[in-house]
């Protein structure tokens, strides 16, 4: 059977009756999703009256899956037919999914939800073969938790913290997925069903493709990150969630209302869940939630990614600028790691900038279109890397000779060239329409006084913050020359 994307499980739940459901159910992806999900799965297999007897829920991240194959094989007491329910199912993790452990278990402890942050944490511990212990050692706790400044970041002894106050334990590793394939292909009594629910899953594992094949995966992942594509993928998800939700009380809610509480909330479904929530009841018996709402109940939680901040400093936006790193360090991060971020972004100015001047015009213009970009003049900025490239090489020839006998070192990649990535002329237009906003005197002093900033904040007393916010308003100033 096919694998069911979220959007289009509500119409198989409308054409499949109960007795035709697959034995084996895998839900997988965002967490408020696969809740839904498995919400209305509950609903067309078990009648309301019958869940206490017809329905058995288990923990993945604490109970064996022993235990699961035995209520499976187990008839219910007063109903022929029985749903086993394991959420958090860890059979599908893989050294694969340790990314995504991390990028859920950092979210969530940077917005102080230990409890939520703690299962990511140690379902990565397990998959690393790590104990508690280990982590006071940094060439371990990197395999966890990337230090900042040579210290572990400011969230980390909180949550282990949590976990010792809870007793809460690392999750035995071993593979269980062997077991539940056997488990299925001797098959389970009639009218008993199994329903998984998982935040990440290897496909490449041989279980997933068994259930994929004879059973039933519905998917609900959405796309991570901050391309295009996956803003689009976020933002589908979170308006297809406030419209359930105002379905159900019977609300409207105005377009810059909507608007305001996304850019507020950020992709985070729990937290717009329990918004919307606040500002229904705050409404009462009025059918439309305003814009005025949404500023009167709720405040601004969402957590900036750094680009957000890097962007407005190429854009010499001096008010999101200052907002943004405003945000970022009341979020935890350290004020070097914003310094590094800036040095990145002013180091790849430079070099557009540096293209721009020696192209004199020949190919590159501030006006031209990116259709018009992505022809001939992109060209031109490959064949400028071509060229940096072969002048690394010759200048590490002559640094480096080959000695007789000995096997040469293969040279390092340079990282000055703007086009990365040959695919992606877009991101190559974007970084030289900015460039064209600075100097190049402003651009090389900046890289100048960064070097001193990092000197002055590793080795004085000086405020930091001050120091990056002072240089962050000069580098505006000053920019076109």
């Amino acid at each position: 059977m096919p694998t069911i994307a979220y959007n289009a499980f509500a119409d198989y739940l409308n054409r499949i009756a109960a007795a035709d459901w697959p034995v084996v159910t895998l839900v997988c992806g965002e967490e408020m999703l696969c809740k839904k999900a498995c919400e209305g799965i509950l609903d067309a297999l078990v009648p309301q009256v019958e869940r206490a007897i017809g329905v058995e829920h288990f923990d993945g991240g604490e109970e064996p899956l022993g235990g699961v194959l035995s209520s499976m094989n187990t008839y219910a007491l007063l109903s022929g037919s029985k749903v086993v329910v394991l959420r958090d199912a860890r059979l599908f993790y893989s050294a694969k999914t340790q990314q995504g452990l991390r990028e859920k278990m950092v979210q969530a402890a940077q917005s102080g939800d230990m409890k939520k942050a703690s299962r990511p944490f140690l379902n990565l511990m397990a998959l690393a073969g790590l104990a508690f212990e280990d982590l006071a050692t940094p060439a371990l706790r990197i395999k966890v938790a990337d230090d900042v400044d040579g210290e572990p970041p400011l969230w980390f002894s909180p949550l282990m913290d949590y976990c010792r106050e809870n007793g809460l334990s690392i999750p035995e590793k071993h593979d269980d997925a062997d077991l539940l394939k056997r488990a299925m292909e001797k098959g389970f009594p009639d009218g008993h069903r199994l329903v998984m629910a998982t935040d990440f899953v290897d496909r490449r594992k041989a279980l997933f493709k068994v259930i994929d094949e004879t059973g039933l995966v519905v998917d609900c992942t959405v796309p991570k990150g901050e391309t295009r594509a996956a803003r689009m993928g976020q933002d589908a998800a979170m308006q297809a969630a406030m419209d359930d939700a105002l379905a159900q009380a019977s609300k409207r809610m105005a377009v810059d209302a909507r608007q305001r509480l996304m850019q507020w909330t950020g992709f985070d479904l729990r937290t717009l869940s329990g918004n919307l929530e606040k500002l229904i009841s705050f409404v009462g018996n009025r059918k439309t939630i305003s814009d005025a709402d949404v500023t009167t109940v709720l405040r601004r939680t969402r957590k900036d990614p750094i680009f957000e901040f890097t962007n407005a400093v190429a854009d010499r936006d001096l008010s999101a600028i200052l907002f943004f790193m405003k945000s970022l360090l009341d979020d935890g991060i350290h004020p070097l790691q914003l310094l590094a971020a800036v040095a990145n972004q002013i180091r790849r100015l430079l070099l557009a900038k540096d293209f721009i001047v020696r192209d004199r015009g020949r190919s590159w213009s501030s006006r031209m279109t990116f259709p018009q970009f992505k022809t001939g003049p992109f060209k031109a900025v490959q064949a400028d890397d071509a060229a940096s490239v072969s002048r690394a090489k010759a200048w590490d020839s002559v640094l480096n000779p080959s000695v007789e006998g000995k096997k040469r070192k293969k040279a390092a990649t340079s990282d000055l060239i703007l086009a990365k990535n040959p695919k992606s002329p877009f991101p190559v237009f974007k970084t030289l329409k900015k460039a064209d906003n600075f100097s190049m005197e402003a651009l090389t002093s900046a890289m100048v006084d960064l070097s001193q900033i990092d000197v002055r904040m590793k080795s004085t007393g000086q405020d930091a913050r001050m120091l990056l916010e002072s240089f962050l308003i000069n580098l505006c100033r000053r920019a076109g020359g």
